[in-house]
């Protein structure tokens, strides 16, 4: 098991390219001066992000003074930087990737200007096709949310006669599934994000405590209480279980994702009848159900995992051993060794009471890391309360559906209820700033709701 946390920045003819991996504790301090002298970062070479990596540089970004435009953007990454305040405006878009469908269906990529895809969306509408002709996949208002600044560009060109009639209760139906598929997206990053920290922290800690015993026996030779092995041994493990659950998000996420797919590709066919755009949106309910299981498994893999990290900060006789001991009286060569085992420098320092500050500090700095890793864990609370608002939303969509098809209830009370539930309830600035992008009308009207008073908390 390796802990994927490199990342680095080359800069070459005013480009910095970006490397590796960007996540929560990317440190971007060393990055400044070539930050300063770039016109252009380039995001081609970036293997994985988490989203608050992501926001980190963002941030940094807007505080440079000279003006820098991103490059190569892949898709995913893309999707996160439209929901940032003010993306495209001060910090500027060269290019990035656009999805569409090849010749056997499957999903190719290409590098695309901001500015040629809008102009598609001048002339065709909201879906669109390249130039060879194939369907680009998502919807161009909200590929080129930037450049038009308004969400209702560019215009809707749905097909069906049925959806022409029924274009915002469509949109409607469009933009939830998008929202509740790009929520899923942001729930695997933050997953992930959460798995990779832990895990790094956790090794750290092991790394630790195994110098520790390692030096214990040249003060006390028959100390026998070790744990690292142990400790280590329980890795794989925790790899598996944290990873268990990124793994059937992600298939969660690649399911809607179909379910998005398919409603544009019923918007632009001439028979799709309202038969059609309902059975699919109770294809995409029932797609849902996957998401009390996985709830329910984030709980489980969150309490399990706390139980193991507590573990690691169960070495209280180890810190006693040190704590107890009067070194006052030992040797020169026999305060060397004790270095030596420790990892310290082994030419300065040369007495216990140097060396017993920095033991402390190593003890200090299990501590801290215990500390990431718990809360870390919130995460866990955190992401099940976001799948448990999806999964109160659509039950009020069995509820509903049938009475708007039936014209017993207006469209615009269901969404009214809809909308409404998701304010109401919204934990983290990931579905804060998701909700604002794909229901800006209903942001708009709702000065009242918590959406607008920055209570949200990050994952």
């Amino acid at each position: 098991m390796v802990v994927e946390n490199d990342f680095e920045v080359i800069l070459e003819d005013n480009v910095a390219t970006l490397k590796g991996h960007l996540v929560d504790s990317t440190e971007f301090s060393r990055f400044d001066e070539i930050f300063s002298k770039s016109n252009e970062i380039d995001f081609s070479q970036l293997n994985s992000i988490s989203w608050l990596g992501v926001q980190r540089l963002y941030d940094i970004l807007l505080k440079i003074e000279n003006p820098v435009k991103l490059s190569n953007i892949p898709p995913h990454v893309y999707r996160i930087l439209l929901l940032l305040p003010n993306f495209g405006r001060k910090i500027g878009i060269k290019s990035f990737q656009i999805e569409f469908f090849g010749l056997d269906d499957r999903i190719l990529k290409q590098d695309i200007t901001l500015e040629k895809l809008s102009d598609l969306g001048k002339k065709q509408g909201c879906f669109a096709k390249i130039q060879s002709g194939q369907m680009i996949s998502g919807s161009l208002h909200h590929l080129c949310r930037p450049y038009f600044q308004d969400y209702l560009l560019p215009k809707k060109n749905y097909v069906s006669k049925w959806c022409i009639e029924n274009e915002e209760f469509c949109t409607f139906l469009y933009e939830y599934v998008c929202f509740t598929k790009l929520v899923l997206e942001i729930c695997s990053l933050a997953q992930d994000s959460t798995s990779i920290l832990i895990e790094e922290s956790l090794q750290n800690i092991c790394s630790k405590i195994s110098s520790l015993e390692f030096s214990v026996k040249n003060i006390l030779p028959n100390f026998n209480e070790f744990k690292s092995r142990y400790l280590m041994s329980l890795m794989p493990h925790i790899h598996e279980i944290s990873k268990s659950v990124v793994s059937a998000i992600n298939l969660s996420s690649g399911t809607f994702e179909s379910v998005v797919q398919t409603f544009e590709a019923l918007f632009m066919r001439d028979t799709a009848s309202a038969q059609d755009i309902y059975d699919q949106f109770e294809n995409f309910m029932n797609f849902t159900d996957q998401l009390d299981p996985i709830a329910k498994s984030l709980e489980d893999v969150g309490v399990e995992l706390g139980t193991h990290v507590l573990r690691f900060g169960d070495i209280g006789n180890l810190h006693q051993a040190f704590t107890t001991f009067n070194g006052n009286d030992l040797a020169e060569k026999v305060i060397i060794s004790l270095r030596r085992k420790l990892k310290y420098d082994q030419y300065i320092n040369l007495t216990w009471f140097d060396t017993f500050q920095e033991i402390k500090n190593d003890f200090k700095f299990i501590d801290s890391e215990l500390s990431k890793c718990i809360v870390a864990l919130q995460g866990f609370d955190l992401v099940r309360q976001v799948f448990e608002h999806r999964i109160i939303e659509i039950k009020l969509f069995r509820e509903n559906l049938n009475l708007v098809k039936n014209k017993q209830m207006p469209w615009e009370k269901l969404k009214e209820k809809i909308t409404s539930q998701i304010v109401d309830r919204l934990v983290t600035d990931q579905e804060k700033y998701s909700f604002s992008f794909f229901f800006p009308d209903s942001t708009l009207s709702k000065d009242k709701s918590n959406i607008n008073n920055g209570s949200p908390l990050f994952f």
